[in-house]
């Protein structure tokens, strides 16, 4: 049956990276909910992300990263948080191949899948648990195109996700409705391992935002030919944007259009 409740959302922006954050929660009625909850939630996460922007920032020269960049190694010894996501780049390149990079004009970073990796940190930490104040039916959290969300359990409501073309905005492509799970959308190429390809833009749905940045910002490097091999071995699900062949989808690493090898 379908779910005839109607959903409000209330939108709340934290300013307090290079990117803004958006934290969107579905209510089927705001008076029900303890204003008081979300002020507390969004004052920790408003915190949470500024110790993540003085360990990553590369607009202030103080950050642990800048240093880094220049040469500096400490922040490996005396942050977690730094050790965490210079581990995470390490694994991304080796499990994809190095189409997906986290080394620029021969310097480290790791920006490609830092907002996947805040999200899911955030998300887990302080959103989760929002789901159990009354009034919250479904969380949601975004970065650039990157977002991880979650609805109340044994409730009938979905987030959805539209996906635009690429080269006009103004196309909706594809609309993912997801009770849970993460997704990402990578035009953009960031990898000094990249493959002749057209293909224009990358969509991947996962349950982690961290995977998902990963798999997108993979998928447009690795191309035509290489791409259908990991999404294969890694059961991917999403969609493609070619410039030629149009829109492909693939599901758990199978695809009706995309010649999947044998």
């Amino acid at each position: 049956m379908k779910n005839m409740t109607e959903y409000k959302y209330i939108s709340i922006i934290v300013n307090k990276f290079e990117q803004p954050f958006e934290i969107k929660l579905a209510t089927p009625n705001p008076d029900l909910i303890d204003q008081r909850v979300i002020d507390d939630a969004v004052a920790k996460i408003s915190g949470n992300i500024k110790e993540y922007d003085d360990v990553f920032s590369l607009e202030n020269n103080n950050s642990l990263l800048a240093k880094f960049q220049d040469g500096e190694e400490t922040a490996l010894m005396i942050s977690k948080t730094f050790q965490e996501v210079y581990e995470q780049t390490i694994m991304a390149e080796q499990m994809t191949h190095h189409y997906f990079s986290s080394y620029f004009n021969g310097k480290y970073d790791p920006i490609g899948l830092l907002n996947g990796w805040m999200i899911d940190k955030i998300f887990n930490k302080y959103l989760l648990s929002l789901l159990s104040v009354e009034g919250i039916d479904g969380v949601s959290l975004r970065c650039g195109e990157d977002v991880r969300l979650a609805s109340r359990p044994n409730i009938d409501f979905r987030w959805r996700v539209a996906i635009k073309d690429p080269q006009n905005l103004d196309i909706l492509l594809a609309t993912y409705f997801l009770q849970n799970g993460a997704v990402s959308t990578s035009n953009e190429m960031r990898s000094l391992r990249k493959e002749k390809s057209n293909i224009e833009q990358v969509t991947i749905v996962s349950n982690s935002a961290l995977d998902a940045n990963i798999w997108s910002s993979a998928g447009i490097s690795a191309g035509t030919a290489k791409f259908p091999e990991f999404i294969s071995k890694y059961h991917l699900t999403g969609m493609i944007v070619d410039k030629y062949a149009g829109m492909e989808n693939f599901r758990d690493g199978f695809s009706d259009k995309i010649a999947m090898p044998k």
